[in-house]
């Protein structure tokens, strides 16, 4: 085995504060990622265009509502390719319109990820994106395997 960096977009911490516009955060994770802001003014305008915030981007945080915060954190964090992805079925929000894009635009993230790690209670979730099932129980693992046992163990406890 090799290690490997595991990038969880479980968490959701990056937009440290809200009193902070989005621009801060778009441009604080690209360098995170990059470790340089080449590029970043073509990175920031396709965050803007996908997400849909507009002018919202300059603006702190709190101003922005709830489906403008998840856009854009599903946007930024969708922007990069990760070697394994730790994710949560409630990752990608937003209206209707959004959603169309967005899920076409998380199957092919998802496809790009070497591996993925993905947390979610929905069995027609887990089919679509997943070979192997774990099951846990107070933070321990008490199955791995496939994905069809999993989902009858999970059933028995």
């Amino acid at each position: 085995y090799k290690d490997i960096r595991v990038d969880p977009l479980i968490e959701q911490s990056f937009l440290t504060s809200n009193e902070l516009s989005g621009y801060v955060a778009v441009k604080s994770h690209y360098l995170m990622r990059k470790n340089s802001l080449i590029g970043f003014e073509n990175f920031l305008k396709n965050v803007v265009d996908f997400s849909g915030i507009g002018d919202f981007i300059y603006l702190p945080i709190k101003t922005y509502s709830l489906g403008m915060v998840g856009r854009l954190i599903f946007t930024i964090l969708t922007s990069f390719d990760y070697e394994c992805l730790a994710l949560d079925e409630g990752f990608g929000t937003g209206d209707n319109s959004f959603k169309t894009k967005a899920e076409k635009r998380t199957n092919q993230f998802i496809k790009n990820a070497g591996t993925l790690i993905f947390a979610s209670h929905s069995n027609e979730l887990l089919k679509k994106f997943c070979k192997r099932g774990l099951v846990f129980d107070k933070g321990q693992i008490v199955f791995d395997g496939s994905l069809s046992k999993a989902f009858k163990f999970y059933e028995q406890i």
